[in-house]
């Protein structure tokens, strides 16, 4: 926990720093994303539904960062007579690299909460790599969440409708 609330602290200076420089854009980011389960889950769960929120702060030409929320919701799979959904919450940071104008790669990383189960969450992470434009990003990704016992994870495509907020 303390290791999220530095990088929250991190990411929360870079953003006072882009607002006294004056320049860059910063985009809100409200998407939704389908995955398919691998792994652990695979087993448990037939595919993955959810819904993204960013907000990214662009501090150089090349570099952005921000913050990441939303929901992911693994539908369950009838496994001896039981069905069990199970969904992912995240508070992540997100870091993205744009080596042109329109490609980028890139992470979430922070904390997944889980929706059921014993366990509380862990360590959230999805890199992505996509295509950005002013309206839209399609990307595909990776989304996992390190917990004791089985590992949440999926691979899957999303799409993120862009609102700039600044210029």
């Amino acid at each position: 926990m303390k290791k999220i609330i530095l990088l929250l602290v991190a990411v929360l200076s870079f953003s006072f720093a882009n607002a006294q420089r004056g320049e860059g854009t910063d985009w809100l980011k409200a998407g939704v994303h389908f995955g398919l389960p691998i792994a652990d889950a695979s087993d448990t769960s037939s595919f993955v539904l959810g819904v993204d929120l960013k907000y990214q702060f662009l501090n150089v030409n090349s570099f952005g960062i921000g913050f990441s929320t939303g929901y992911s919701h693994y539908f369950g799979k009838e496994v001896a007579g039981v069905s069990v959904d199970q969904g992912i919450v995240p508070l992540a940071a997100l870091f993205r690299f744009y080596p042109t104008e329109n490609f980028f790669i890139g992470t979430d990383l922070g904390y997944g909460f889980l929706t059921e189960g014993s366990e509380s969450g862990g360590f959230y992470y999805r890199p992505e790599v996509g295509y950005h434009s002013d309206k839209w990003n399609i990307y595909g990704f990776y989304q996992g969440l390190s917990v004791d016992g089985s590992t949440p994870s999926s691979v899957g495509i999303g799409i993120n409708y862009n609102i700039i907020q600044g210029k």
